[in-house]
């Protein structure tokens, strides 16, 4: 539509004349699009992006709502400019029907926010609806491609990552299966490192090319607990979180700290003219001019580049892994292309800092091994400590340069937290723990309802005539899911802490809320079902005081960590917990229960 209304003169005075226009990020309000989302729900039955929603600015409830309207009528949808002059005229001539219209909107929306809680105990029906989303699950998986239903087809990482925890044979297979045939095709750059949004088709052929912050993250977490885990090939794992983090360290990280939200799925192409994809879009002769004539032959089997083309009858082809005869210098080739690409014009880059993003890019980092992750993650921490959050707790929504956003939301107080707090106990770094704790207490303060659950805005946030939640999950795991982690992590890492109690109540206050539609529609709470887990199950800890070394065993820890299993490596001593004169001295504790301590590197094991 801003292509052809918004930029239109003769549209553009029309919208100017009638209304006041105002154009809103929904990744900078969440708050706002999720109201008037649910309104156009409400109203017609379904809802989508772009969302046109128009309000009585005296109350900003909404009275009307749609997606997609034509420059001219079409798809039995009258014209934008047709609807402007409609929905004007009733204002003006019938503003009270308008009025009571938008106040019976707004009533049916407060009393869909009413949850009915179960009357059975919460672990009962977290187990019981793990089972059987995890059935739900299996039931969708594509066995010949992978992944969950038919096209337009989505990544599913908090589906995944939940079938990894089911540990069944069948969950196994489908996860593997699922991850490879993402690995391996048009969903993943091949060249440059990491995820595009979605593949248009159920093969994962053709990608919508946009990336966003948010899949790379939540795909790294899932690799790196496959890998973790043993389920498919560790090289396949290895491979997609390398380039994806070599991604991201080359072309995504602001200087100041922090990493960017996202590449546009569009690029100029010859003539100046913006094409989805053009950036990432290869034939035989252009591969052949960068390799020459014998690598090229080479190149274009092992990346799938035919002279037909797999993209809209272009004949160029969005690359995919193939299979070649003979040897090749893979990563050779693959630099020599992505220099040769990196001169054609870029695909444009939101370069604003969203909090919540990079503190789910932090966990990730937290969990990954190696030097790329060792050295994003020190970066994210460090946007995290220096602009994103301050010692009070307070957090920003986001920033770019040297503008600060407005007040962070519950998202963004957990995912900063939870990433602060991992970061911190992984390299014994007393400050991140310190800022995670004081983003904790105001979230609690802030976002904690007092009959249970968590509100996505702060009282404060605004005017808007509903005050939101985020519970079910979306693309990316619901706020509410995001919070029952980390006051789950806290509590394990840090039992005797004079808030453990708070943090407990509060997260099974959270699913006690939701246990009725966790027992109903457990699959679209996948996210709060990995959290409870956490919750309701005792982690495995192996503390380890060392005199600023520790063994190398640990890192062989780490990396086979199930889930609800942590390192915890320090120079300090914790709760009494001595190395005496020994170089090193490992606990492993399952609850509140610790075994006698060990110094015999072989016993360091899960």
């Amino acid at each position: 539509m801003e292509h052809e209304s918004f930029d239109d003169a003769q549209v553009a005075a029309l919208m100017n004349e009638k209304l006041v226009c105002i154009k809103v990020d929904r990744e900078e309000r969440p708050d706002v699009d999720a109201l008037y989302m649910a309104a156009c729900q409400a109203m017609t039955g379904a809802g989508g992006w772009p969302l046109n929603a128009f309000l009585d600015p005296h109350t900003l409830r909404p009275f009307f709502a749609g997606t997609y309207f034509p420059p001219e009528p079409r798809f039995g949808r009258p014209s934008w400019q047709q609807l402007i002059e409609m929905l004007c005229e009733a204002w003006d001539g019938k503003r009270q029907d308008i009025l009571d219209n938008a106040e019976r909107v707004i009533q049916h929306l407060r009393s869909q926010d009413g949850q009915v809680e179960s009357e059975d105990d919460p672990r009962a029906i977290v187990a019981a609806s793990l089972m059987a989303s995890g059935l739900h699950s299996l039931k969708l998986h594509d066995s010949v491609d992978g992944g969950f239903g038919g096209a337009p087809k989505f990544p599913h990482p908090m589906e995944l990552e939940g079938l990894i925890r089911n540990g069944s044979t069948d969950a196994m297979v489908a996860v593997e299966h699922s991850l490879n045939c993402m690995a391996s095709r048009g969903l993943f750059d091949h060249l440059g490192g990491g995820w595009h949004r979605y593949c248009v088709d159920a093969a994962w052929a053709v990608p919508h090319f946009e990336k966003m912050l948010y899949d790379n993250a939540l795909l790294l977490s899932v690799h790196g607990l496959a890998l973790r885990m043993g389920v498919g090939e560790a090289d396949m794992h290895e491979r997609v979180i390398d380039l994806t983090l070599g991604w991201l360290q080359r072309e995504m990280l602001d200087p100041d700290g922090g990493c960017w939200s996202t590449l546009d799925a569009d690029s100029e192409d010859s003539s100046g003219r913006k094409e989805e994809g053009e950036f990432y879009l290869w034939t035989p002769a252009e591969v052949e001019a960068v390799l020459g004539p014998e690598l090229a032959s080479s190149a274009c089997q092992y990346w799938s580049v035919t002279d037909e083309g797999n993209f809209e009858g272009s004949g160029r082809s969005v690359l995919a892994l193939g299979e070649v005869s003979g040897e090749m210098d893979e990563e050779s080739l693959r630099s020599k292309l992505l220099a040769a690409r990196a001169e054609r014009p870029r695909p444009g880059t939101d370069d604003k800092v969203l909090t919540s993003w990079n503190g789910m890019l932090l966990v990730a980092c937290s969990e990954l091994l190696g030097e790329a992750a060792e050295s994003v993650g020190q970066h994210l921490a460090m946007g995290l400590l220096q602009r994103s959050s301050a010692e009070d707790g307070s957090v920003l929504r986001t920033w770019r340069g040297e503008v600060n956003g407005g007040a962070g939301f519950l998202d963004d107080h957990a995912w900063a937290a939870l990433g602060l707090l991992q970061w911190g106990v992984r390299h014994d770094l007393a400050e991140p723990v310190e800022r995670a704790l004081a983003i904790t207490a105001r979230m609690l303060d802030s976002f904690a309802d007092v009959e249970g659950g968590f509100w996505l805005t702060t009282a404060e946030h605004g005017e808007l005539p509903i005050r939101q939640r985020s519970e079910s999950d979306s693309a990316i795991p619901g706020a509410t899911a995001v919070t029952v982690k980390l006051l789950a992590s806290l509590e394990a890492i840090l039992p005797e802490h004079a808030d453990a109690a708070l943090w407990r109540s509060s997260a099974e206050a959270a699913i006690k809320r939701l246990s009725s539609s966790l027992k109903h529609r457990g699959p679209a709470y996948w996210s709060l079902l990995n959290a409870a887990q956490d919750l309701h199950n005792p982690w495995a800890i192996w503390h380890i005081h060392h005199d600023g070394n520790e063994p190398p065993e640990a890192e062989a820890l780490r990396a086979s960590a199930p889930p609800r299993s942590l390192v915890i490596s320090s120079k300090v001593v914790e709760a009494g917990r001595d190395r005496g004169d020994a170089p090193w001295r490992a606990w492993l504790c399952e609850g509140l229960s610790c075994q006698p301590p060990i110094d015999d590197a072989a016993e360091l094991r899960w």
